[in-house]
């Protein structure tokens, strides 16, 4: 049996929270965003609809419709990978408060989110004969998303971390901090579940790992004067530079991980057949 039966509804909901989260930033002002927004905006968007589609094809027997978005999976993640960076390198290049503030600390956050949305993909890919696995890897990339959604979600739209004027900015240190508690605790929710119910557990635990990275990288690293150099220096690359990189790294990944899945597993007993059925 598959795993995760009603998970597209949940994805589903996640992306209809995004929209949410990214109206007043993004599409209330879609004609005067730049490029590179609506390139992270529309990759970010056709990700989630992706796995949604994933999900919803493999329980419901559409192979045909499985295979096809799967394959588009890996022309996706090559140009999503470019959006993230493009993104974070727009972000070092504004001179504004926000920058000074929360722009360069959450830039390399945003790294590790690159970094980990390809080898989660990859993991994913990799284990593609191993439902169990393939479809928590597939779900830990949405995670991966979750901490810039609920920032915003919680600094437009919940009393306590709104936002609205230059005097109320520092609010958004702590939408960030509630962002991470609450992907974290999504992260041990599941890590508990599946350990209850037989279930991998790594995809979950890695997904967990991830995010404490990116907790540890924004105040660890972030705000250091090392990392300021950095982000200048990423900032002065050329467009092409970073495109050129982004598609061949992560497009290397995507290929490997294609020709290297990991042997079926052994068949499984009833009794764990029946937990992933509930899964």
């Amino acid at each position: 049996m598959l795993p995760f039966p009603k998970a597209h509804w949940y994805v589903a909901a996640f992306l209809i929270l995004t929209f949410a989260a990214f109206m007043p930033s993004y599409f209330a002002v879609l004609p005067s965003a730049p490029w590179v927004h609506h390139l992270h905006g529309i990759t970010a968007t056709l990700w989630i609809v992706l796995v949604m589609t994933q999900n919803w094809s493999a329980h419901r027997r559409r192979w045909r419709l499985h295979a096809v978005s799967g394959i588009a999976s890996m022309a996706l993640v090559p140009l999503f990978t470019v959006g993230g960076l493009l993104v974070t390198q727009n972000t070092l290049l504004k001179d504004s408060v926000f920058k000074t503030m929360f722009g360069q600390a959450l830039s390399v956050a945003d790294l590790v989110v690159s970094v980990a949305f390809v080898l989660f993909y990859v993991l994913a890919l990799r284990n593609r004969r191993n439902t169990a696995i393939h479809a928590r890897y597939m779900l830990a990339t949405v995670i991966l998303l979750l901490g810039p959604s609920l920032s915003r979600l919680f600094a437009g739209y919940v009393p306590g971390f709104l936002v609205r004027s230059l005097e109320t900015l520092p609010k958004f240190g702590d939408a960030l901090d509630a962002s991470f508690v609450v992907a974290s605790a999504i992260c041990l929710v599941l890590i508990i579940r599946d350990y209850r119910k037989g279930q991998p557990i790594l995809p979950f635990f890695a997904a967990l790992l991830a995010t404490i990275a990116m907790v540890v990288s924004y105040y660890g690293i972030g705000y250091t004067d090392g990392y300021a150099k950095v982000a200048n220096g990423i900032a002065a690359l050329p467009v092409w530079q970073i495109t050129v990189f982004a598609l061949v790294t992560s497009g290397a990944a995507v290929l490997w991980g294609w020709r290297s899945p990991v042997p079926r597993s052994a068949p499984q007993s009833p009794q764990v057949a029946a937990a992933a059925s509930e899964a």
